[in-house]
């Protein structure tokens, strides 16, 4: 059965016995005290879930939190996944501790707006009403409650329910409802069993929407379950998606330990960490504050104790904002953009909260470098686009992984793609599915222009170097140098050799008419030498020169491809192809194995220059030295060509 729900979820606030259960069951009809203690007691300590129906039939969900203070970490795990408050301030006691607290937690975990609810009004006259009205009027003042409208209630006698009912389901409407796109992500809040059933997890879906047969992901354990049904407000439905308050059949949770403060999400997409850089804003009520306070951090419906790690001061002062890393005592699960509070171990009070930077492993850090990090995190905002290229900055010039980025987002690769495509400032390798800023990668072909103009600088006429010649440096990584060779391949600023050369086409600039006259008379030696090449001192005798000047010559007869060095002999090119030729052709006589001495007579070479000329054409992949005897590649590339060639 499909349920129509409306995506927004409310939840009360406030002091102990100030009446935010009775509330919840004026509106709903709905006991949210589900525990027999809470009812015996009359006191509420977990969260308590209802639902209210909205005049156009859809459903809205109510959670009411416990407003004992002990009880504030159940209070956070409730408030942490609502869009708007419900503040509930008993007209006879007025503003009490528990309402300046939880005040301070809503503001804090960004609760988008609300309503201030004033309960007992029947039990007091109108002035002392008035007086508390005042009160917590002056209180919200500068919080994300300022502008709520103030209702006046009794839920015993149901005077003023209608009314905020009505006020409550027009501001619902007014919210912009939680977007399901993006990876699944779901905070548990509670895990119990239920006959024919099993094991069922709750909680309020942060983002994304999950189906039936779906795998999760636990974190931070990192075991995976299968969801084998979806409950919400009552009913079976289809799909959970963000903002509806949900409850998943996961048989598996129960022997892998489930429970709140773990996260169910998409697999592979989220983290654990035991590190969290954050940005912080304390309240006003927090006094002092120093490096390595013990703390205890809530986000999601997790509460872990850590320390407080300051970057670039030694201790802070009420209402400061500041960027911070908290040292956590176990792993835990969140992501950019989440809200969280900070509270001290002892006393158990709220200093501040803010908003999650990055989650990450704890270890050696510079303060004050991490300090300039997470302030250039902040710089970027929440914009995708501004966040990647914050994190290529960080990244260097070696880049970071499309794997890599789409972690620190908590997107899927697909998504980080499509980003990257509409980035100008960003190229992408994807050979290797790297992303480069274009800064960097303009900087290291500048860095790669000048190292092989160094490595050339003795012979000027040639063009070409072993790929493996230029050396990684740190501003330009190996990653980097890869991407290069590819990207001036494509704009054909270079072409591939043979055996790892790579070739500058700028370079192959005409020879000036005294140096080509010299090439010349080489290039005619070697052909008219054949089989029996020439030597180096043969070659310099022939053109008048020798030294650099003659192998920057030699070296660009090489790259021109008219001049093939066969160990210490210099073969014209169309000599190394007709032997080539004249291997294959012997192979494909004896069965694909080279017989040598036909091979020999039939070139009418000796075996000091056909031993030589054996291993090049070994490297050149048209033959294999196996098991003492040479055989034929038929499937080589050169092979292919030469049978081309040959019309076969």
């Amino acid at each position: 059965m499909a349920r129509s729900i409306h995506p927004v979820v409310v939840g009360t606030a406030g002091h102990i016995d100030h009446g935010k259960s009775s509330l919840v069951r004026a509106l709903t009809g709905i006991d949210p005290d589900r525990l027999k203690e809470e009812k015996e007691r009359g006191l509420t300590i977990d969260l308590g879930f209802a639902r209210f129906k909205l005049a156009d039939g859809r459903w809205l969900g109510l959670i009411d939190v416990p407003g004992h203070e002990r009880f504030v970490r159940n209070m956070v795990a409730g408030s942490s996944g609502i869009d708007l408050a419900m503040l509930v301030v008993a007209a006879d006691d007025g503003v009490m501790p528990q309402t300046t607290e939880h005040v301070d937690i809503l503001d804090l975990l960004g609760v988008r707006g609300g309503l201030v609810v004033l309960t007992k009004t029947d039990v007091v006259d109108e002035a002392l009403v008035d007086m508390a009205e005042d009160e917590v009027k002056k209180l919200v003042r500068g919080t994300v409650l300022q502008d709520a409208e103030v209702l006046r209630v009794s839920s015993t006698t149901g005077e003023g329910i209608p009314e905020l009912r009505a006020r409550l389901e027009q501001l619902a409407l007014t919210v912009e409802p939680r977007q399901s796109h993006g990876p699944f992500r779901m905070p548990v809040q509670r895990v119990f069993s239920l006959p024919g059933i099993g094991t069922v997890i709750t909680g309020i879906p942060i983002s994304g929407s999950v189906t039936p047969g779906t795998e999760l992901e636990v974190l931070p354990i990192g075991q995976k379950v299968k969801v084998r049904g979806i409950h919400a407000y009552g009913g079976k439905v289809d799909e959970a998606v963000a903002g509806h308050s949900t409850a998943l059949s996961v048989p598996d949770a129960k022997e892998l330990g489930v429970h709140r403060g773990m996260v169910l999400c998409a697999p592979g997409v989220f983290n654990a960490g035991d590190a969290v850089d954050v940005e912080l804003q304390l309240t006003l009520r927090a006094g002092r504050i120093a490096h390595r306070t013990p703390i205890r951090f809530h986000t999601g419906t997790v509460e872990v104790r850590g320390h407080l790690l300051l970057l670039d001061r030694d201790q802070t002062e009420a209402g400061e904002q500041l960027v911070a890393r908290l040292e956590l005592d176990e792993d835990v699960c969140c992501s950019h953009g989440d809200r969280f509070l900070l509270r001290l171990q002892n006393p158990a009070i709220t200093v501040g909260g803010g908003r999650i930077l990055r989650l990450s492993r704890s270890g050696r850090y510079r303060r004050r470098s991490l300090g300039d990090e997470l302030s250039g995190i902040v710089a970027a905002g929440d914009r995708p686009e501004a966040r990647l290229s914050h994190e290529l900055e960080q990244a260097g010039p070696g880049g970071a992984t499309v794997d890599d980025l789409a972690r620190a987002l908590e997107v899927g690769e697909e998504k980080v793609l499509e980003l990257l495509a509409a980035m100008p400032e960003v190229e992408l390798h994807r050979k290797a599915m790297r992303a480069f800023l274009l800064q960097h990668v303009q900087a290291g072909e500048r860095e790669l222009q000048e190292s092989v103009d160094r490595m050339l600088a003795r012979r000027p006429e040639a063009a070409s170097i072993k790929r493996t010649a230029v050396r990684t440096t740190k501003s330009l990584p190996q990653p980097l140098v890869e991407h290069l060779w590819e990207r001036l391949q494509a704009q054909g600023k270079v072409r591939a050799g043979r055996q790892g050369v790579i070739l500058f086409v700028d370079r192959l600039r005409p020879l000036a008419a005294p140096q080509q006259a010299i090439f010349d008379k080489l290039i005619g030696e070697c052909e008219t030498r054949g089989f029996r090449p020439p030597e180096l001192h043969e070659l310099a005798a022939v053109a008048g020169i020798d030294g650099d000047p003659l192998l920057s010559l030699l070296d660009r007869a090489q790259d021109e491809g008219r001049i093939d060095k066969v160990g210490d002999h210099y073969y014209a090119a169309k000599i190394v192809r007709h032997v080539c030729r004249s291997i294959r052709d012997n192979c494909l006589r004896n069965g694909e194995v080279l017989d040598i001495p036909s091979l020999r007579d039939g070139l009418d070479t000796s075996r000091k220059y056909l031993i030589p000329l054996l291993e090049y054409v070994d490297s050149l992949g048209l033959t294999v030295l196996r098991g003492g005897v040479r055989r034929l590649l038929p499937s080589s590339d050169l092979s292919r060509d030469l049978a081309a060639e040959a019309g076969a």
